[in-house]
């Protein structure tokens, strides 16, 4: 990101880049920036977890919420590609985890999707709850993983062949970081896939109780 930061800004500096392009780059410039910073935070949260100082700060926390602002930051992404969105109207679905975290989870685990997902097609949400836990599925429709791959895809610096050309600018962290936080929680990650149909990732965390909402006076007047 730094090279096409430095360089977009170097442009509008010199004049190479004209003035009714600057927009344009600056927003390029923007969405760098804010690459780097999501660079940055996982290299940060790996080493964290890997020295063994990383502490979570569990709570319970409707993960439908933390869906809803990933979906909002990939807005752009869903309509471009024409993308319906599937499986979302369920009742609240609370889990207990570090709630910053899990957003990192959530975010990696679209941009894996949304990255693969065919034109046209869907990316589909699934809940299911499983003794004490609750499993959250993302499915995207697409081309699918071949069965060697499966095995690989959460190694650290692995990148597919189909995704070097897909994603010239990703490292190969995403998952990598997605499976080392979920097992930070002492739960489950699983893919999944159907060639030329799907791919789905399933992640299992610890199920969290609701709020208790305060009773209202007229309610305790009844009683």
């Amino acid at each position: 990101p730094m090279t096409s930061i430095g360089g977009f800004i170097d442009g509008i500096l010199d004049g190479t880049i004209p003035e009714s392009q600057h927009k344009k780059y600056l927003r390029i410039v923007s969405d760098e920036v804010a690459r780097l910073s999501r660079l940055v935070r996982s290299m940060l949260n790996l080493s964290k977890i890997e020295a063994g100082e990383m502490k979570l700060e569990c709570k319970p926390f409707n993960a439908l919420n933390v869906i809803a602002q990933t979906l909002f930051n990939f807005e752009n992404a869903i309509n471009e590609k024409n993308l319906e969105i599937r499986g979302l109207d369920v009742d609240d679905i609370w889990v207990e985890a570090d709630e910053d975290l899990i957003h990192q989870v959530i975010y990696n685990l679209m941009d894996n999707a949304i990255k693969f997902v065919n034109q046209n097609g869907y990316i589909e949400f699934g809940f299911r709850n499983i003794a004490s836990r609750t499993e959250i599925t993302i499915r995207n429709s697409g081309e699918g993983l071949a069965p060697d791959e499966m095995n690989k895809v959460f190694d650290r610096f692995y990148k597919t062949d189909k995704s070097r050309g897909l994603d010239k600018n990703g490292v190969g962290l995403g998952l990598n970081i997605v499976k080392t936080i979920i097992n930070l929680h002492d739960g489950d990650i699983v893919v999944r896939s159907k060639k030329g149909e799907y791919t789905e990732f399933s992640i299992t965390l610890k199920t969290g109780k609701p709020p208790v909402k305060p009773r209202r006076s007229s309610d305790k007047e009844q009683q």
